[in-house]
């Protein structure tokens, strides 16, 4: 479901993903919606947290000044995973993370999660906290997909992540 209004539209939009089970909510978008005024976007969506996937060159390539808001977070929340694009980062570090906004949105906190385009890395990510919440693959990819088009895995790397991780974040979350 879009949030955010026409703002953010013309920059690929903001978009909340339904994960059945918890009280949070997970919010994607692409750099274009967050990189140019990072406080604005979790004010308008009301967010408690940022997980950034993007590498230090491709931001400071578009937009340096929110690296350096990543940087210095002592007003706002801010977790990052580099990912280079349409690939995948260490399965320990994607599990760790997945369990922490699994865990955050079980509190009720509203994270938001961004990629290049909110489409590839956000996209496996949010998969995953489908699927630790108790979702099955292919109903993850459709809802996630639902609520935000063309978002979910962009190469093999990415579909096989996904396939490694799914069962054992479900298991460690859902005992």
């Amino acid at each position: 479901m879009e949030i955010g209004g026409e703002r953010y539209r013309a920059s690929g939009g903001v978009h909340v993903v339904p994960v059945a089970g918890l009280d949070g909510s997970l919010i994607l978008c692409g750099l274009d919606a967050i990189g140019p005024d990072p406080g604005g976007l979790l004010s308008a969506v009301e967010a408690d947290l940022v997980v950034c996937l993007q590498t230090d060159v491709e931001l400071d390539r578009r937009f340096p000044d929110y690296l350096v808001w990543l940087a210095d977070p002592p007003s706002h929340d801010a977790v990052r995973l580099p990912t280079e694009d349409h690939l995948v980062a260490d399965d320990d570090a994607v599990g760790a993370l997945v369990g922490d906004i699994v865990g955050r949105m079980s509190r009720g906190q509203r994270i938001v999660v961004h990629c290049g385009a909110g489409w590839g890395r956000a996209g496996v990510v949010a998969v995953l906290v489908m699927c630790a919440a108790g979702a099955q693959i292919d109903a993850a990819l459709r809802d996630l997909r639902s609520a935000r088009p063309a978002a979910g895995p962009q190469s093999a790397d990415q579909d096989l992540q996904i396939e490694r991780l799914a069962g054992r974040l479900r298991a460690i979350t859902r005992p």
